[in-house]
């Protein structure tokens, strides 16, 4: 049989904001790409085709991380790709932290935050995306992070006197 339950927090969480201005450089013609075609179709607007990416992301002109994951022509009357993929970031301050994202690629339009890792764990919130350049096979977008997360090492007075919290030993 199965059961659940539900407990009240008695210590308030701790949660932090994130506002972060970055670019995505998406190569998908030409000598080097960062995105491979794994999946092929025949279908009108290519429904079906799957695609791997690895695109670096930058502040301007230091790459911060990578965008990695994978998108898909969703739709079956009009080009909509869906996507999923972890921003990883590996710059001094983030390194080794994520963020998972959702959502479709229009040339304009918002990714969920769904999930985060290291540094942004349990992170949500929204990514603004906007096609800032393209032109021979390349796009730039420029991405607006928006997301509220809870650091594992947080700490909070609660009703019930709670002062402190770590996940782990």
């Amino acid at each position: 049989m199965a059961y659940y339950a539900i407990a009240p927090i008695l210590c308030a969480l701790v949660q932090n904001e994130l506002y972060m201005h970055l670019y995505i450089n998406q190569v998908y013609a030409g000598q080097s790409t960062n995105q491979l075609v794994v999946i092929t179709s025949s279908q009108p607007q290519g429904f079906g085709i799957t695609v791997i990416n690895d695109w670096p992301i930058t502040d301007g002109a230091n790459t911060v991380g990578r965008a990695q994951g994978l998108h898909f022509q969703s739709g079956q009357t009009s080009e909509k790709w869906y996507t999923s993929m972890n921003l990883i970031f590996e710059d001094t301050r983030f390194s080794g932290s994520s963020l998972q994202v959702m959502g479709t690629i229009p040339q304009d339009g918002e990714w969920s935050i769904i999930g985060g890792t290291g540094e942004f764990v349990a992170a949500q919130g929204i990514v603004e995306h906007n096609v800032i350049q393209e032109a021979g096979g390349a796009r730039t977008y420029e991405l607006k992070i928006h997301a509220f997360y809870t650091p594992m090492q947080s700490s909070g007075v609660g009703a019930y006197g709670c002062n402190s919290w770590k996940l782990g030993p």
